[in-house]
């Protein structure tokens, strides 16, 4: 059976629009919140700041109670949540708890995965929890690409979790299944073999570029082969980098991290902004602050000044690099 992402209304008036429409039409309450359930990660991906040890912030767990705080302000709007951010998801202890708990109030809630924790029970609790939609992202497009950038052989794995996934979901209409991938030097053969592979298993995939733009060199804790590996790996970078037109982020969605704290955007991965923190300060609050408000204006203007905005491309589903066409 065809299954309909249930997130899609939401990102079709994302990516929707123009610049001034969207200056024009911003809603009183954000229609997507993307929320940090940790910023802790059991892989040590190359590209990624969490994976290097590299945040600039501290690291931890959402409590219970602001969990239970941004659903209790979300009813009301029927404001969907996507639990992703700068960690793994499925080691919050309560991660099922919580998709339970925003389910039983009517929003939307969304899981991007490394899949290292799924197992049959947990994928079976989560479908059970009433989980909308997960996407299962990869690296590479085979065992070896995925183990050079994540750092562990772990390809086979993920295709275990997707059919554990599956079997879990049996002829349930949700949760939504898609995967992801991002690609560095990968040819266009290796790429289309990936998709061949891919497509049967999942509802949707997505394939991309690889960015390194996250990632201070200087702040990098590895072993000094494997800060060589890096170096390469970014030198090989094909990504294609254009800024989002207009950007999502700011008219659409605000990002919450893992202590509570209001972000401008997801790629604030070392917390460069500070819109509030829950228990001290409403989402509509944050999502009407100062800080937000003049990230507005400078995108209004097509200003991509400011380390969030300079680091921010549009980087999936792009076509191959050119050398591999």
């Amino acid at each position: 059976m065809a299954r309909v992402n249930p997130f899609a209304p939401l990102y079709e008036i994302q990516n929707s629009g123009t610049v001034e429409t969207k200056a024009r039409d911003i809603p009183a309450f954000p229609r997507l919140i993307d929320v940090e359930l940790t910023s802790l990660c059991n892989f040590r991906c190359v590209m990624c700041p969490t994976g290097l040890l590299a945040l600039k912030r501290p690291s931890g767990f959402m409590s219970v109670a602001t969990f239970m705080g941004i659903v209790a302000e979300c009813s009301g709007y029927g404001t969907a949540l996507r639990l992703i951010g700068w960690g793994e998801p499925t080691l919050h202890p309560n991660v099922v708890d919580f998709v339970r708990a925003a389910g039983k109030v009517g929003l939307l809630t969304h899981i991007n995965t490394n899949a290292s924790k799924i197992t049959p029970g947990l994928a079976e609790a989560l479908v059970d929890a009433g989980l909308s939609s997960i996407k299962f992202s990869f690296q590479g497009t085979d065992h070896d690409t995925y183990a050079e950038m994540r750092q562990t052989p772990f390809f086979a794995g993920m295709l275990r979790a997707i059919e554990m996934m599956r079997n879990a979901r049996a002829t349930a209409a949700l949760p939504f299944i898609a995967a992801s991938t991002s690609t560095t030097y990968e040819t266009a053969e290796q790429i289309e073999t990936f998709r061949a592979m891919m497509e049967p298993l999942v509802d949707h995939l997505s394939i991309g570029k690889t960015t390194f733009d996250y990632i201070d060199q200087t702040m990098i804790r590895v072993k000094p082969e494997q800060f060589e590996q890096f170096v390469r790996l970014m030198g090989e970078e094909s990504l294609d980098k254009q800024h989002p037109d207009p950007c999502s982020e700011v008219w659409d969605k605000l990002s919450i991290a893992w202590d509570g704290t209001g972000r401008v955007c997801c790629n604030d991965a070392t917390g460069e902004t500070d819109l509030g923190k829950i228990g001290e300060a409403t989402i509509e609050q944050m999502w009407h602050h100062p800080v937000i408000e003049a990230y507005r204006e400078r995108l209004a203007r097509k200003e991509y000044t400011g380390p969030l905005c300079q680091s921010c491309y549009t980087y999936m589903d792009l076509t191959p690099p050119r050398s591999a066409a």
